[in-house]
């Protein structure tokens, strides 16, 4: 016998998967404001699936961003990249929509997403994709956000280093 007001077995994670699929639902929170930051995030779990074959692509997704004036929850984040698990997408469509969903919603200074995704077919992809706002050009070397740039690309540099290096 159920429960009453108990979720089906699955639906619970499904539930709140298919929510976070709209970034409208995020719970957005303020970004530290002293001094700019550089987030580094890494999923280790990204997944979606081939448009072509339907089979599943896994894939490491390394983020690397500067806030502007806000960032999302983490499970908010989580749960959103969660939601591509069975989207037919191509990796570089993926890797682009992360971006770009990503840099509107949060109106980020700037960031670069790095797929790392399991071979196939004996065949690696690294579909790479970065976005810099037109609020970040011409900094003064010494202004704060301009070095929080300089690290977010050294961050890069390491991770394209490590990926194919």
């Amino acid at each position: 016998m159920t429960e009453p007001n108990v979720a089906a077995p699955g639906t619970y994670g499904r539930d709140a998967i298919d929510l976070a699929a709209d970034p409208a639902t995020w719970e957005i929170w303020p970004a530290p404001s002293r001094y700019p930051e550089v987030l580094y995030q890494s999923f280790p779990e990204f997944t979606c699936r081939c448009p072509r074959s339907g089979y599943p692509d896994f894939a490491t997704v390394h983020m690397v961003s500067v806030p502007h004036q806000q960032v999302v929850e983490l499970k908010h984040l989580k749960l959103w990249l969660n939601s591509f698990r069975d989207r037919p997408i191509s990796h570089e469509l993926a890797t682009a929509e992360i971006v770009s969903t990503l840099a509107e919603t949060l109106d980020l200074h700037a960031i670069f997403v790095l797929m790392e995704y399991t071979p196939r077919g004996n065949l690696t992809t690294f579909p790479m994709v970065e976005y810099q706002h037109p609020r970040v050009r011409g900094l003064a070397s010494d202004d704060p956000l301009a070095l929080a740039l300089a690290n977010a690309r050294l961050i890069k540099r390491r991770l394209i280093t490590r990926a194919i290096g």
